[in-house]
């Protein structure tokens, strides 16, 4: 096997720079097998789409790394999102984890640690060796809308005991943690897939909260770190995206804050970057900047036109060669490390009923007690056999672009309705004002409405609808399905849960919740500021945790 760079050619080296993407989960698939055999391609991204089940993705594995042994002799890097709750890639087959917001409701920075432990071994003995985890932003933006129940709270040392917790229990089981999003994608009003967001804050200001999570995880040894298309003023005096900036890539976190491992490139085909620059003028420019592996996640076409691109700037001078050996002399490294030259290969035969049982229980237990009731003003909660209810909710959706898949047969309403013998109303993402009434029809009478929302600061008509509910009748149960700032939205409502995450593990927690076989006793991980106004700051005079009150 290869492990001196002085054996590869260029393309080779160029090969080792680019994590690629594939339409199927195939073995043949067109793309996958060209990337590596003719591109040179010795990496992969893994998505919901490539996954079937655990013998399905380990067969899949397998092939990558022989094809890559077999084309240039240096196993591959294969990386998957596989943060936890609402962006969990492989479903089904391994363990269900909670998300980070979740996690940091539990109230306990052990439990990071387990979820990270768990993560770690199942990916590898499934032949995945780069977990895109943990988030490492600090959600100071309610109205952020693509990380909020991503980060594990608003406050940097929270977030920064938390990862640095879940990262040590990764790396320990053999898997590369990847913090991201570097510098920092917690203040930001617009979604990197979409559009190209900027942060207007001072160095001072990005130190004390973006970057110190950052600080504490390269301490404390992290392997890799994946940057953030987001334009900072205060970092880079060009009107450029960190991704492709050498004055944050090298000067800052290389050279600044002594980062030794592996710098990743979030996907260059987001519209942040393919909108603005192009995407393979962006892969040059990220290589040029600092950047040692570049994601590519999902057309053949945009990885065939960059391995050429760089190639080209290589032999014109544009990009000095010296640059791409170090990155690759850091991949090899990284490979080396993580012992990749012995042991790519899964093995699932110890990836028994036992291990999955015993890691269940874990995940179980911390959902559970990361569950949040805020106010329980009228004792509503257990539900009583005597009442009526009706659950009220809407499908589970994407919301951003990382999450590639949602379980639409896990309906919310669906699962409580019936398990609790009652009667259920699914609601559209942003109800109109004529299904609010058809709703507010069928809610009317002595009942008590249980009704879920699901980002309601982004679908106003959620708000409605409560607020509409709620005019007919007081005894009300409102449960926030993912981000716990829905709940600033209606605080005249007498009982609110926060569930941090719209999944099995927590419609099971929430079942037993109402059931009355266990207490709320989360903390809340974030202050609640008043997102109606103008200005979505904190309030800063509220205490930092709310906790249960049934």
């Amino acid at each position: 096997m290869i492990r001196d760079i002085s054996q590869l050619t260029l393309a080779e080296k160029i090969g080792q720079m680019i994590i690629a993407g594939f339409p199927t989960a195939q073995t043949d698939d067109l793309a996958l097998n060209y990337a590596i055999s003719e591109l040179k391609i010795g990496n992969v991204i893994l998505f919901t789409h490539n996954i079937g089940d655990v013998q399905s993705l380990t067969h899949l594995t397998t092939h990558i790394q022989k094809s890559c042994i077999k084309q240039f002799g240096i196993p591959a890097f294969i990386t998957i999102d596989q943060e936890g709750g609402m962006v969990t890639r492989i479903k089904e087959g391994i363990t269900f984890l909670p998300g980070a917001m979740a996690t940091g409701a539990a109230g306990e920075s052990e439990f990071a640690y387990q979820i990270g432990k768990i993560s770690g071994k199942e990916l590898k003995l499934l032949g995945i060796n780069i977990n895109l985890a943990p988030v490492l932003d600090v959600n100071s933006n309610p109205l952020n809308p693509v990380i909020g129940i991503r980060s594990y709270s608003d406050d940097p040392r929270k977030v920064s005991e938390y990862a640095v917790k879940f990262t040590q229990g990764l790396q320990e089981e053999g898997v590369i943690a990847t913090g991201k999003h570097f510098p920092g994608h917690g203040d930001t009003y617009q979604d990197s897939h979409k559009d190209l967001p900027r942060v207007e804050k001072t160095r001072e200001e990005l130190e004390q909260i973006e970057m110190l999570p950052f600080r504490e995880a390269i301490k404390c040894g992290i392997d890799a770190i994946m940057t953030a298309h987001i334009i900072f003023p205060a970092l880079e005096k060009e009107e450029i995206p960190c991704t492709i900036s050498p004055e944050i890539l090298t000067r800052l976190l290389r050279e600044d804050m002594g980062f030794q491992g592996l710098i990743i490139t979030d996907c260059m085909e987001m519209n942040a970057i393919k909108g603005h620059y192009g995407t393979v003028e962006g892969v040059v420019r990220a290589v040029a900047a600092g950047a040692d592996l570049i994601h590519i996640s999902h057309t053949l076409d945009y990885q065939i036109r960059a391995v050429k691109a760089i190639k080209r700037a290589v032999e014109i001078g544009e990009i000095k060669e010296s640059i791409i050996d170090r990155a690759v002399e850091r991949i090899l490294k990284m490979k080396q490390k993580y012992n990749l030259f012995e042991h790519h290969l899964p093995h699932t035969e110890q990836l028994t009923q036992t291990l999955l049982q015993t890691n269940q229980r874990i995940a179980k237990t911390i959902s559970e007690k990361s569950m949040t009731c805020l106010k329980d003003d009228r004792q509503l909660i257990p539900l009583r056999k005597e009442k009526k209810y009706i659950f009220i909710s809407p499908k589970p959706v994407i919301w951003v672009g990382v999450e590639d898949h949602i379980q639409e047969n896990s309906i919310w309403c669906k699962e409580l309705g019936d398990y609790f013998h009652s009667e259920y109303l699914i609601y559209t993402l942003n109800p109109t004002d004529e299904e609010i009434d058809m709703l507010a029809k069928a809610c009317g009478g002595e009942v008590t409405v249980v009704i879920a929302t699901y980002n309601a600061k982004m679908n106003e008509g959620q708000v409605r609808l409560v607020k509409r509910l709620y005019s007919q009748n007081q005894d009300m149960i409102t449960i926030s399905l993912r981000n716990p700032y829905d709940y600033a939205l209606y605080e005249e409502v007498p009982c609110h849960v926060c569930t941090y995450e719209y999944t099995p593990a927590s419609i099971e927690s929430i079942k037993n919740i109402l059931e009355g076989r266990l207490k709320a006793e989360g903390a809340l991980p974030i202050k609640l500021p008043c997102v109606l106004g103008a200005n979505p700051g904190r309030k800063d005079n509220q205490d930092d945790k709310l906790h249960a009150k049934n």
